[in-house]
């Protein structure tokens, strides 16, 4: 899969930048004041996503799908108030007035409801109250400024940096891992003599060929995976017949997966979590045998991605 005419590269030095910003999450963690927030003691959890109620589970993704959120994000929120509900007493108001699964004032719940298009809506059904907040989030800045939002939600400096580290251990942005496991690099990033690549010119020199991507050679059907968390912004076949998955990890800073089996397991909007799968190897569109071409942008740049995985043993290169 190759994207032709977006330009000449000079992001070697944005590469820590890269890193950090997948690393530490998608759209917007680091915005605000949070580096001089002191972390607080987020509680130790089992892993995750195991510990929030099925039909919860359901709801922030379906919220999150629908107002373009990140789903850990918003589940983190739900642990935060009520810890998925559990917390609630019979959905009377706490201290300041707050009820329900999301613990909303009254009027807030009111005008967040009609920002979701809510009728009739109920302050104690998870239902009416999961994507409720979800548009008060967004109208707040989410997921460009979550700093900013989360802040809006609960207005106390603590609130934040809690939810988020939450939201961590529901998978977002924590780690970046390969694309696919056990497969080997058949045809690395940067100048080539293959012919088929086209030109490019990348930090201040122009080459004939140039490869932007990686090429992981693996059977076909093999699961291809998110390298970190965020959300999809590309799902489908391209005007070449490639089917091309894209996910922006933070704002500008994108990866592809190409050649995918038609059958993918994602759509546009959805957020994801780091490792979960978003389709299979395929032969889809201009490819000379089964493989994953693995793409990563900065500003509409190309990086070399073995500058943003984690070193492992298991990727070699293909004689």
């Amino acid at each position: 899969m190759r994207r032709r005419g977006w330009g000449c590269a000079a992001t070697g030095c944005a590469i820590p930048l890269v890193c950090l910003l997948i690393i530490f999450g998608a759209v917007g963690v680091l915005t605000g004041n949070w580096a001089v927030l002191a972390a607080p003691k987020v509680p130790a959890a089992p892993p995750a996503v195991a510990d929030i109620p099925a039909g919860y589970l359901v709801l922030y993704r379906d919220a999150a799908a629908r107002f373009g959120l990140d789903w850990p994000v918003l589940a983190a929120v739900g642990r935060v108030e009520t810890n998925h509900g559990r917390n609630r007493n019979g959905c009377d108001p706490n201290d300041a007035g707050a009820r329900g699964p999301m613990q909303f004032l009254e009027p807030t719940f009111v005008h967040a409801a009609s920002l979701a298009g809510i009728s009739d809506p109920d302050i104690c059904d998870p239902a009416d109250a999961i994507p409720a907040a979800a548009a008060y989030l967004k109208s707040n800045g989410a997921p460009t400024d979550w700093q900013r939002a989360l802040y809006r939600y609960n207005p106390a400096d603590w609130y934040p940096p809690l939810v988020l580290g939450w939201a961590e251990r529901y998978g977002y942005g924590a780690r970046v891992v390969w694309p696919i496991e056990g497969g080997r690099i058949r045809q690395g990033f940067g100048p080539t003599t293959f012919t088929g690549e086209p030109a490019r010119c990348f930090e201040g020199r122009c080459y004939e060929h140039f490869h932007d991507g990686l090429d992981i050679a693996a059977p076909i059907g093999t699961p291809v995976q998110a390298i970190a968390s965020g959300r999809v912004t590309i799902a489908g076949r391209m005007s070449d017949g490639a089917v091309v998955v894209e996910i922006e990890h933070s704002r500008g800073v994108l990866s592809r997966y190409g050649h995918l089996e038609s059958g993918l397991h994602v759509r546009v909007g959805e957020s994801l979590t780091t490792g979960e799968v978003i389709g299979s190897v395929g032969l889809t569109g201009h490819t000379t045998g089964p493989h994953l071409h693995f793409e990563m942008y900065a500003s509409g740049e190309p990086i070399d991605p073995l500058l943003v995985l984690p070193p492992t043993t298991t990727q070699g290169r293909s004689p």
